[in-house]
């Protein structure tokens, strides 16, 4: 285990780490996102609110709860910050965030582009400017807080729980990975593609998202990487079917699971190559 690996996983021994206050952690969690998250689409519902702009602010709420059973979890059951969730430093890193970010997004659009050049068709201009300006401002405003909740409760809260069950990187990823994969399987493309394929898919970005941090010694690049990821989906390539369906500039007729795998398999690969091609394994500042 590599030092920085080490330090990460040691941020736990900043609390109280009784096996029953992760028990406790995880229910209050689970229940805060399941039980608490229904209120805002039972309210919006109740309201007659069937358009697609509405289902996006309800999911988007719905991990606001589950930020709230982190919050209470962390500080009350733990007794430790929130930020150490995130990196063994006093603040967060934003420059180390948005190069992750940064150099997903390239990955991502080489991804698309070649999509588009291998399959001529599948993707579509979709551009509705009334209702890409009203997303544009949603998204902004709202995934990164998604993207930033579920990093803290999987790459976070997860694997420094794990890291005190085993010091061994690669189970701690694949532990965690597995976890990420579970809640991802009530998407409705697990239904249209079927469970192996998509479990395939989401446990591959889980497992990037693991690698990254565990690597790294720290949150903000995972952080980086999924919010530019889920931003550039809401926005630029959307599918049909898509569990979270956004005005996108474009917009493919539908998924392809094996290209999406083959892709995330790729695009994961070269992430690490040139994000920690440097003997010393780290990014520039």
């Amino acid at each position: 285990m590599s030092p920085r690996t080490e330090r990460y996983l040691d941020l736990a021994l900043q609390g109280r780490n009784h096996w029953w206050r992760y028990a406790l952690g995880a229910f209050t969690i689970a229940g805060s996102w399941l039980v608490l998250g229904l209120l805002p689409f039972f309210i919006l519902a109740r309201a007659g609110f069937t358009d697609p702009v509405f289902d996006y602010i309800g999911v988007n709420l719905s991990i606001f709860m589950m930020l709230g059973g982190l919050g209470v979890t962390v500080k009350w059951i733990h007794g430790r910050p929130l930020m150490s969730l995130v990196t063994p430093f006093a603040r967060f890193d934003w420059g180390r965030a948005a190069y992750g970010a940064a150099i997903w997004a390239a990955i991502a659009a080489v991804i698309v582009v070649s999509e588009h050049l291998l399959f001529p068709g599948r993707y579509y201009l979709s551009f509705n400017p009334e209702r890409f300006f009203l997303f544009f401002v949603l998204v902004l405003a709202l995934t990164p807080i998604q993207c930033v909740t579920e990093e803290m409760v999987f790459r976070g809260y997860l694997m420094q729980g794990l890291g005190r069950l085993t010091r061994h990187p690669a189970l701690i990823a694949i532990a965690g990975s597995l976890v990420f994969t579970v809640p991802h399987l009530m998407n409705p493309e697990v239904h249209d593609h079927g469970v192996l394929v998509m479990a395939a898919n989401y446990f591959a970005i889980g497992l990037l998202l693991a690698t990254i941090t565990l690597r790294d010694g720290r949150l903000e690049l995972a952080i980086g990487v999924h919010t530019a990821n889920n931003v550039l989906l809401a926005l630029v390539a959307n599918y049909e079917g898509s569990a979270l369906m956004t005005e996108s500039i474009f917009t493919a007729r539908s998924l392809d699971p094996w290209y999406s795998l083959g892709a995330l398999v790729s695009g994961a690969l070269a992430f690490h190559w040139w994000v920690f091609r440097r003997s010393a394994g780290s990014p520039p500042a």
